[in-house]
């Protein structure tokens, strides 16, 4: 098959007739928590709602962002709706993805005869999210109904890179050519950089970076713009479906604002509704002059620019520094794929930052991510080599040594003396690693002579030294457990472990060396 080929639906958005390739991140729940509706249609379906039921559904936006940084994500965490009442985040995710789902299998079966297991799905997920968070999706779309054996996660910036790499005419991407992605979305914003290899694959040559600068951003500064102008008094007058139509009307300015084209002279109209027409007139407002125009506030052009201020300078300082690392000091080309890519006034700073660099907006650059997660789903050996993102390895004890071993440590086993929570390294912190390559095995054996089972506890870290796993920022990623039903050989037994890095999962294997079994698990975290 064609992996090219890829088709996309188109969302209506509520506006007239537009549509969009995307839909916001909006999920409504009722007062049971039961799944309503997602996407525009949640978002209407909420405006539409009488007070009282407001108060008692459940309404998301922009809940992706809540994974941001979350260190002590589990199954468990809840996250706050709008009006600060809370639900499971895994019931939250997974009833997004299950729609999802639920709406491609309608759209498949208009269209043709298929078989669940004839789908590989790609879900993606932004590189700077930590192991945690890689691992809750991937809960939640085994919940959402997806055949985990089936599922692949793809790291946003890297499918971007894919999409690039096949869609660019050809010659622009010969070995030894070294490439940024800047992968602006509306949350986050994710920087990678790789290194085209004989093989014709991709090394990465820095770990994924990036921060909270996406194009939400943007509409930050514009909610704050609105309160000075009109003072929050009124914009907490304002009814939910007006609110709804100024953040879409927002949008379509957004995505179409060009400071060239304009010359930095006309003003930018933006329909706003009645009650903020008439509180104008009772507040100070600002220095710049705001004028309206019929059902239109008039924003002089600087000042809408002025939006855009904060990511864009973000994004531009973080390149910088990234190209000042040695590892990308032959990079000649940088990629600007998301939504904020459309921006005219990211492309325009990031060509006069780096005016040594070739700055590339490819064609449907908002819709890279997407285009190049299918190309990764028919072939996920294309990026080649990965830089680690953390630290591996695994939890267990050691014989005691009064001289180098804290107090605190001390355990006691079968009248022995151990030192617990040691940890033992497989995976160094920015390790670049061949796509399959397996660390050396590590042999470990019981402590109990009656023990009928090893926990094999995976742990991660963001330190490149560790020496116990109480240290600060460890964090489990899960366990093995091995069956040892045979007590024969009592604590001389032995299982030996080795982990190797499969796509963007880390799989580690334990083998009990009296029997031969293998017992395996993948975490998400590359």
């Amino acid at each position: 098959s064609n992996k090219k080929k890829v088709r996309t639906y188109l969302w209506p958005t509520g506006i007239g007739l537009e549509q969009s390739t995307k839909a916001p991140t909006s999920i409504l729940f009722d007062s049971r928590q039961k799944f309503h509706s997602f996407g525009y249609q949640a978002e209407d379906t909420y405006t539409r709602l009488p007070d009282d039921h407001q108060k008692q559904w459940y309404y998301f936006k922009r809940f992706k962002m809540t994974l941001f940084k979350n260190e002590n994500l589990n199954e468990m965490t809840r996250i706050k709706d709008v009006t600060g009442r809370e639900m499971r985040a895994m019931n939250v995710f997974s009833a997004g993805i299950k729609y999802l789902r639920d709406h491609f299998h309608e759209m498949l079966q208009e269209r043709s005869i298929f078989e669940e297991e004839d789908i590989q799905w790609v879900l993606t997920v932004p590189a700077i999210w930590n192991d945690a968070a890689k691992q809750f999706m991937r809960k939640a779309a085994v919940k959402a109904g997806i055949n985990g054996d089936r599922l692949t996660l793809a790291l946003e910036p890297e499918a971007a890179a894919l999409y690039c790499k096949s869609n660019i005419r050809q010659g622009m991407f010969p070995i030894g050519h070294t490439f940024m992605i800047v992968d602006s979305g509306g949350g986050t914003v994710d920087v990678t950089a790789h290194k085209v290899h004989l093989s014709d694959k991709l090394q990465e040559v820095l770990p994924p970076s990036g921060g909270p600068w996406g194009g939400t951003k943007v509409d930050d500064a514009f909610q704050t713009f609105l309160v000075k102008v009109f003072g929050l008094a009124a914009i907490r007058k304002m009814s939910k479906a007006e609110n709804l139509q100024i953040e879409r009307e927002f949008e379509i300015v957004k995505r179409s604002f060009n400071p060239e084209a304009a010359m930095g002279m006309s003003p930018v109209n933006i329909w706003i509704p009645y009650c903020l027409r008439e509180s104008l007139g009772r507040t100070a407002g600002i220095q710049q002059p705001i004028k309206i125009r019929g059902d239109k506030m008039s924003i002089p052009h600087q000042t809408f620019a002025s939006f855009f201020d904060v990511p864009v300078q973000k994004i531009v300082n973080h390149v910088r520094e990234l190209i000042a690392k040695p590892e990308v000091a032959s990079a000649d080309a940088i990629y600007l794929v998301g939504g904020l890519s459309d921006s005219k006034l990211l492309q325009a700073a990031m060509i006069e930052a780096f005016p040594h660099i070739q700055v590339h907006i490819p064609v449907e650059a908002t819709s890279a991510v997407l285009k190049g997660a299918v190309i990764f789903g028919h072939d996920s050996d294309i990026i080649g080599w990965r830089m680690a993102t953390s630290t591996y390895g695994t939890k267990g004890v050691v014989e005691f040594d009064h001289g180098r071993h804290p107090i605190n440590q001390l355990t006691l086993i079968e009248g022995i003396e151990y030192c617990s929570d040691v940890f033992s390294k497989f995976i160094t912190v920015g390790t670049t690693m061949r796509n399959g390559q397996a660390t050396p095995y590590k042999s470990f054996s019981p402590v109990c002579k009656n023990q009928a089972i090893m926990p094999i506890r995976v742990i991660a870290s963001p330190s490149e030294n560790l020496t116990y796993t109480t240290d600060p920022g460890c964090r489990a990623l899960g366990t093995i457990s091995v069956r040892m039903p045979d007590l024969t050989g009592g604590t001389n037994r032995a299982v030996k472990v080795r982990m190797i890095l499969g796509g963007t999962e880390l799989k580690v294997e334990a083998v009990d060396e009296n029997t031969g079994l293998t017992y395996a698990a993948s975490f998400d975290c590359f």
